[in-house]
């Protein structure tokens, strides 16, 4: 493992969930720079970190006095937890808070990496000036090829002011002080329509498929099955359309919507609410895909991310994949949708016993996948 910069002191830090040949680093020059920025020019001992990746920050701001992480990832969560334990570092309870949550503390400065979604930030940004005394510091950064152009302007939107600092290590740094009140309210849930059933679905800020439905999820629901009894898993659900879907057309049938967005998750209960009459006919699960449930489906639908966060990264859907063959039950079967150019079917062929497909187009292509040959 590289030895970690010098701000990050002598913390050993790995991405969740750990993986052998892990390429992707626990921390970048964003971090860094933060780190350098708390360490130069910190108001107090306590800290508010928001959208912390692995628990660099988290974890090296706890080392100088009271700290609470608040973030929409379960992934960067529980990334956190296993870090502070691999370097005997107690967390403090309620040391993190999910959206919108209140933090435990009274915070002295804020640290903030700029998230990947807009309206994430746009909504952030509105958290912040909302709950922050009047005054305090607020430090963001990012990544400069991640930047939003307009992060300036919505920094004067949302708390008054705003300017960007100069670059380092190609990040670069953002310096506001919290405003004391709201200024601008946050962007309202994104209502994303599906026609033919009559649905306007509330779409949760940063929750994928925000500004309209995803062509591959539509491609999806125009093959999904009918007459399936017994369980149903949506996994990587965002706001539900196709959990939705299922439910409404095989009324025997009970979903699970799994995500690791807890924004997602409130999304897809809330259409779900709306939508599906019968409340114990729909389950929520936040976490790191199908972990932590015992249960088999009968089926499984997966419109497989191939990023985390900014990175590339085709192994959350080969991670995706092996979870939904341990939760399979005899019988049932995994649907994928896929944009045809990304190679899965060699590892859907090395995880399940048959791999068919049901249909494809010029982007996108669905596979069924069992354990054991029909």
């Amino acid at each position: 493992m590289p030895e970690l910069p010098e701000q990050l002191d002598d913390l050993c830090l790995r991405r969740w969930p750990r993986r052998r040949d892990e390429r992707l680093q626990a921390w970048d020059a964003a971090d860094r720079y933060l780190l350098k920025t708390l360490q130069e020019q910190g108001a107090g001992p306590a800290t508010l970190v928001v959208n912390d990746q692995c628990g660099a920050l988290w974890l090296t701001a706890l080392r100088r006095g009271p700290a609470c992480s608040h973030g929409d990832s379960w992934l960067a969560w529980r990334a956190a937890v296993a870090n502070a334990t691999d370097n005997a570092m107690t967390l403090p309870e309620a040391g993190w808070s999910w959206p919108w949550q209140e933090p435990s503390i009274r915070p002295d400065q804020v640290l903030m990496r700029v998230p990947k979604e807009l309206s994430l930030l746009q909504a952030q940004l509105a958290w912040l000036a909302r709950i922050l005394p009047e005054g305090t510091p607020v430090w963001l950064a990012g990544m400069d090829k991640h930047l939003p152009p307009n992060l300036v302007p919505l920094m004067e939107t949302y708390l008054g002011n705003g300017r960007a600092e100069l670059g380092w290590k190609k990040a670069r740094r953002f310096s506001a002080v919290a405003p004391g009140k709201t200024l601008e309210p946050a962007p309202e849930a994104a209502l994303v329509s599906v026609p033919e059933r009559g649905w306007k679905l509330h779409t949760g800020a940063g929750v994928f498929g925000r500004q309209h439905l995803d062509i591959g999820a539509r491609f999806l629901l125009d093959h999904l099955p009918r007459q399936v009894e017994g369980e149903i898993a949506d996994l990587g659900c965002g706001n539900g359309v196709l959990g939705l879907t299922l439910a409404a057309d095989n009324p025997r049938a009970r979903v699970t919507f799994c995500d690791e967005s807890f924004l997602a998750v409130e999304s897809a209960r809330r259409n779900a609410a709306l939508y599906i009459p019968d409340p114990d006919r729909c389950r929520f699960h936040l976490g790191n895909g199908l972990d932590g449930l015992e249960q088999r489906f009968d089926l499984i639908v997966l419109n497989p991310p191939f990023h985390r966060g900014h990175a590339v990264d085709d192994r959350v859907a080969l991670t995706l994949f092996r979870h939904a063959r341990r939760h399979l039950a005899d019988a049932g079967a995994l649907w994928v949708v896929a944009n045809r150019h990304l190679p899965y079917r060699p590892p859907l062929r090395r995880a399940f016993a048959q791999v068919d497909v049901v249909d494809g187009n010029a982007k996108f292509i669905i596979y069924r996948c069992q354990s054991s040959m029909s």
